[in-house]
């Protein structure tokens, strides 16, 4: 980093410093400072954090030094911004961001996209059947990390508006029971299978595949079961060779990675559950949410805010994980998508030039759905000694029908923000006792002493207008600008992820050293493989 950002981080640990000593004065309501940001569909009060005018002011200096929207516009002209795989990052194309791209790619994401409302609509109107010429009733999509959990938490999100013809489901596990399970239930005249790859080479996702390959010939020998199967993957030949049709395949590019997926045909289980029309309408949210974060000013930009309070707790509070909290059934997979999305893209031990990084590049993500987490790790987080900032998140509006129950989860989640924020005063928690526990026998001081809190944990309240596509559409692009601009601040590439690599390449050496154990009856010397073995 150079000695002009260098300075700044200086100027904002001090900043910290005087915010920690003054934060008994800042959690109290009529001193807090009023920081929010107000969008058509989302609301962002970032008020209940230990930061104040001069602190905001400080951290967007960061960003300007950094040209985060220069950096972004980079990105999104093509440039190679994954510099240790030598390739583009171009998904925000896909939901129609880009800047100076060249008409042959231009050309391919229309075509892209006309192919993906073209099978989906096929498929919703029957007009594309199975290998018995039946309509499609189910539609299982195979696949792991990039092509599971994004596409799964939007499924979930969005089931409001799935066709009640269609029922999705997913594998992405090599344990096959988890496919044991989804198989039991599918009727194999009526089910499409979609194997999404960019390599072709996933173990879990070919291995998987083999196994409904064999489950859908059986009984059906003289039967084109191919016709029951879609391929989404950027190796086209080996697509071919596993038997899939030319009409069923939907090619990747290079330049898009798997946690940045969501955006493209990858989630073609999930446009044929929805439809393309919401489809369409989740690309547009993420396009206003693109627009909001290249055109609005720092310190009124969202994604930019986020991220810079969760650089600001990481490298001046030793924050070392980061809490998502969504009162919202539908968002429950939220968390999921976001540690494959932060924890994959910056967790990272060396930075873009290959030297040694100094600080943590990249939190634990980690939550659960509120309110049922209010019984779980709550506790730990009102008193417990870990220092925890979070997000909370809950849409405006229900779904449900039932508005009073919607009232009282709305209760529930703004009482555990004002909470951690102000806290519990002993005045409080006296109160508290001689109203509701002094007829009980107990020990009056020590309940006192267990119902004081101190307050002065930092969260984000997140209201979303609804739970409408257009909104989920913008809520993911401002937590992926986030994970792109806290790379930028910790100088790491957030598009590689080479500890993964080394993850399958081990598995597969173990692997074969099973299989020759097994079949030349050596001793084998590793304890762990011995005691499996035996």
């Amino acid at each position: 980093m150079n000695k002009i950002f260098l300075s700044q981080i200086q100027k904002i640990k001090k900043d910290a410093l005087r915010c920690t000593k003054a934060s008994d004065k800042l959690k109290k309501k009529n001193s807090r400072e009023i920081f929010n940001i107000d969008t058509e569909n989302i609301f962002f009060d970032y008020s209940r954090n230990i930061i104040d005018s001069k602190t905001i002011k400080n951290l967007t200096k960061l960003v300007e030094i950094i040209d985060v929207k220069g950096n972004f516009k980079s990105l999104c002209s093509g440039e190679i911004v994954n510099i240790s795989e030598k390739r583009q990052a171009l998904h925000p194309a896909m939901r129609g961001t880009f800047y100076k791209l060249d008409r042959d790619t231009k050309e391919d994401i229309k075509k892209h996209k006309a192919l993906l409302k073209k099978i989906s609509n096929e498929i919703n109107s029957g007009k594309r059947k199975s290998f018995k010429n039946k309509n499609f009733t189910d539609v299982v999509s195979i696949g792991t990390g990039g092509s599971y959990y994004g596409i799964k938490m939007i499924y979930e999100s969005l089931k409001n508006y799935s066709a009640k013809n269609i029922n999705l489901h997913f594998i992405s596990n090599l344990d096959s029971t988890e496919s044991n399970d989804i198989l039991l239930n599918l009727n194999k005249d009526t089910t499409l299978f979609i194997l999404v790859s960019k390599s072709f080479k996933t173990v879990e996702t070919l291995e998987n595949a083999r196994k409904v390959k064999k489950w859908l010939r059986k009984n059906n020998t003289n039967k084109d079961i191919m016709k029951n199967f879609i391929a989404v993957t950027e190796n086209y030949n080996s697509a071919l060779k596993f038997g899939i049709k030319k009409d069923c395949i939907i090619k990747l590019w290079d330049w898009i990675g798997g946690r940045y997926s969501l955006w493209t045909g990858v989630s073609i289980g999930l446009i044929i559950a929805v439809g393309y029309s919401n489809f369409s309408k989740f690309l547009e949210g993420a396009r206003i949410g693109d627009k909001h974060f290249t055109q609005k000013d720092y310190d009124k930009n969202i994604p930019v805010i986020m991220a810079l309070l969760s650089f600001y707790y990481t490298r001046f509070f030793y924050a070392q994980t980061h809490l998502v909290l969504p009162y919202n059934y539908r968002l429950r997979f939220l968390k999921e998508h976001l540690q494959q999305l932060e924890m994959e893209s910056n967790g990272k031990s060396v930075d873009k030039n290959g030297k040694n990084l100094k600080n943590i590049s990249g939190n634990i993500i980690w939550g659960a759905t509120g309110n049922c987490s209010q019984h779980s790790f709550y506790q730990l987080l009102h008193q417990g000694k870990t220092f925890i900032p979070s997000d909370f998140i809950i849409s405006c509006k229900t779904d449900s029908g039932s508005q009073d129950n919607h009232d009282k989860l709305f209760s529930n989640y703004l009482s555990h923000i004002e909470i951690l924020n102000n806290g519990f005063t002993k005045e409080e928690a006296l109160k508290l006792y001689d109203h509701k526990f002094s007829t009980l026998d107990l020990d009056k001081k020590l309940v006192v002493k267990n119902l004081m809190l101190k307050g002065n944990k930092p969260t984000n309240a997140i209201l979303l207008k609804d739970m409408s596509p257009e909104t989920l559409g913008i809520l993911l692009s401002f937590y992926e600008h986030k994970t792109y601009i806290l790379g930028l601040l910790s100088n790491v590439n957030s598009f590689d992820q080479w500890a993964v690599e080394i993850g399958k390449i081990k598995a597969n050496d173990i692997y074969k050293s099973i299989k020759n154990s097994k079949m030349k009856n050596k001793k084998q010397k590793d304890v762990l493989i011995k005691k499996y073995l035996s």
